[in-house]
Formats: C-alpha cells, sequence, structure tokens
C-alpha cells in the first residue's frame, strides 16, 4: 500500500509530489510516457506572466497567478538548490510592443487591467523599447515595461522537480498509464498498463487535460478539455534576456541561447499534427517585431495540450467526501506559474488544513455531471 499516488508527471504533478514528499509522505508518480514527452510543459515558454495576461485571464485566476507569483522566487531558490539544477530563472522582465495604433490602444486597456491588481507597468517610447531589447525592429512605435513579468525553463523546471522528488524518498514510474481507479476495501486501486495493480491510502489526479477521463462515474468530473498550442524553438538568441510580447505573438530568449515562439490557441481536440498555417503565423508576426528572427535555424515545432475548464479557474482539491482522492487541474496557460501555489494548496487539503484560496477552486463547484 503506497501512502499517496500522484497521477501524472506534468510541472503541476511533479510540483504536488515534491510538496508531499518534502512534508514526509510516501508518495510514488505514475507518467503515462516519459517526464516532459507529453505535457504542456514540455512546449511552454515559461512565462511568468500576471501583468501581461491581466486583461485577458479571470479575476480569480489573477488572485490566484499573483498568490503564486509572489512565491515563485523562494520556491526556485529552494529547487536549485536541493536540485543542483539552474532553471534559468530570470526577472529581467517583458516588454509589449506596439507596432501600430491599435497595439497602442490595446496598452491602454493592459494598463487599466494591471492597475486593478496592483501590478507595476510603464510605457515605453519606441526608442526606449529598443533600449531594453535591442533586437526590436523599426517597426515598433511604443511599448510597455512589465518588470515584475518573469521566466523560467520548463523543462529544466521538469528535471529540477523530478531530482528534488527522488531526493526526499519520492519515485516516478514512466509508462505506466493509469486504466482503472476505483474504491475498494477503503483504499483506492489503481489498474495500470500491463494489467499491473496498485493500492494507495490517497490520489492526486494531475494528468492535465487527460485528468477528467480517469475520475471514477460516480464522483463529479471537472469539465476539462484539451486546447492545443503550438510554439517553436529557434536557434539563437535576442540581444538582452528581456521578452518581447505583442497582442499576437510571445517572444522569449532563453539564457541557454534559444528562442521560443508562441503560441497559437487551437480548438482541435487531440490532434497532435502542426499545420504550417500555425507555424506561419508565428514567425510572421515575431518578425515583425524581431527581423532578427528570419536569420535564426528553425529547431524544433511543439505541440501541448492545455487544460483548459469552462470557467476558467483551475480544480484543485478533494471530490469525495473522506478527501482522499484530489484533482489539480484546469490550469490552462498558467500551469508554471501555478505550479507553487497548487503544491502548497494540495498539501494544505491532504493535511486536514484549510487554505485561504481553497474555496476558489474547489473542484465540485461544477456539480456531478460538470454543470455550474
Amino acid at each position: 500500500m503506497t501512502e499517496i499516488v500522484v497521477v501524472g508527471a506534468g510541472v503541476v504533478g511533479l510540483a504536488v509530489a515534491e510538496e508531499l514528499a518534502r512534508s514526509g509522505r510516501e508518495v510514488l508518480v505514475l507518467e503515462r510516457d516519459r517526464v516532459g514527452e507529453t505535457c504542456a510543459a514540455s512546449v511552454a515558454a515559461g512565462m511568468l506572466a500576471p501583468a501581461a495576461e491581466a486583461d485577458a485571464t479571470p479575476h480569480t485566476t489573477t488572485v490566484l497567478a499573483l498568490w503564486s507569483h509572489g512565491m515563485y522566487p523562494e520556491w526556485v531558490a529552494r529547487l536549485e538548490a536541493t536540485s543542483g539544477i539552474d532553471m534559468e530563472f530570470d526577472r529581467s522582465g517583458t516588454v509589449v510592443a506596439a507596432l501600430d495604433a491599435d497595439d497602442l490602444r490595446e496598452l491602454v486597456h493592459l494598463e487599466r487591467a494591471q492597475r486593478r491588481f496592483g501590478s507595476e507597468s510603464r510605457r515605453l517610447s519606441a526608442e526606449e523599447a529598443r533600449e531594453l531589447q535591442p533586437s526590436l525592429g523599426p517597426g515598433v512605435v511604443g511599448g510597455l515595461l512589465l518588470s515584475g513579468d518573469w521566466q523560467v525553463n520548463p523543462r529544466r523546471l521538469l528535471q529540477a522537480l523530478r531530482r528534488s522528488l527522488e531526493l526526499e524518498g519520492g519515485r516516478v514510474f514512466e509508462g505506466a498509464a493509469v486504466q482503472a481507479l476505483e474504491r475498494r476495501d477503503g483504499a483506492w486501486r489503481l489498474v495500470v498498463q500491463g494489467s499491473r495493480t496498485l493500492k494507495a491510502t490517497m490520489v492526486v489526479l494531475a494528468a492535465g487535460a487527460w485528468t477528467a477521463s480517469l475520475v471514477p462515474p460516480d464522483l463529479p468530473k471537472p469539465p476539462v478539455r484539451p486546447v492545443r498550442g503550438a510554439a517553436l524553438r529557434l536557434g539563437g538568441g535576442l540581444a538582452t534576456p528581456v521578452v518581447v510580447r505583442t497582442p499576437r505573438v510571445y517572444v522569449v530568449p532563453r539564457a541557454s541561447g534559444e528562442t521560443v515562439v508562441g503560441a497559437t490557441v487551437e480548438e482541435r481536440g487531440w490532434e497532435a499534427e502542426p499545420l504550417a498555417g500555425a507555424v506561419y503565423e508565428l514567425l510572421k508576426e515575431s518578425r515583425r517585431a524581431l527581423p532578427c528572427v528570419d536569420e535564426m535555424p528553425l529547431r524544433e515545432v511543439g505541440v501541448g495540450f492545455r487544460p483548459a475548464i469552462r470557467d476558467g479557474v483551475p480544480a484543485v482539491g478533494p471530490l469525495d467526501g473522506d478527501r482522499t482522492l484530489f484533482v489539480a487541474t484546469g490550469h490552462y496557460r498558467k500551469g508554471i506559474e501555478l505550479a507553487p501555489l497548487t503544491a502548497a494548496l494540495v498539501r494544505a487539503l491532504v493535511e486536514g488544513r484549510e487554505h485561504p484560496l481553497a474555496a476558489s477552486v474547489d473542484p465540485r463547484r461544477f456539480g456531478a455531471q460538470g454543470e455550474p
């Protein structure tokens, strides 16, 4: 009998598992593929951007993001010290670049949204924007500096979480797809690929867009669906580490020398093959702001499935009255940003403690059939 099984080794699942193991719990993580192979975080750019997305994110989720954002520096420092892995956490900030009059009007709406949450920003002339990121091209007519929007390398974050988890005594089983989950004799019985069975006192379902399919039929299923996103990885960096965003694209320079361009938002179910049109749009919009993109090798086209939920607020907490089956899903584009807070929330709930934000993410808010 294992004390806690976490299903899913994406950034949320590993963050939850690492936090529980650090608290002294016996933790086993089951991953259907290999760690970092198919999870959304492996494709993500790793922006920590509560300010840049304040106008396009539900109020509750922005509150969660700001709370988690405040945890990030200490969280990263601890994980790097434990794992020995540099996660390329960078606090150089973000420039939202305007390329025409419509973009300048967008900046006004963004500033208003940020003021509602107390986020700091500063309007920039075209010259000031290019001083912060000299790679910006002549088409830029103005910008907005978000000094509090940062970045982290998601792939290195996954490595650091796994190593820290294992150093705390946790285990990760790869190629272990869960095929059935049922309550039997006071414990959870999991049927794993290859007809293996495991028993656990508690289970945390953190399988991203796949989570709802694992919930037993007699419990409420969070209405999670996959929203596809394509992102590009280019060889070569920008002049400085400052992230560049426009209303249509973002460009994230890595300390390791690559540049990430993203990301599309596509309602295409589980179709995993990238489309030429999506790649074209990302390249077209990124080179409008950063002409140097033309000279960069195209190293990778990645497709990930964000776990989207109907009201745009994550579902984190118990599904059953005994608080033995938990979910942590529905983070959509905020999984990396919300990882430290989600881990803290699950730990508090597993330990029977209340958390001031727990009610806002209660997965049972949708009812038995996933209806609000």
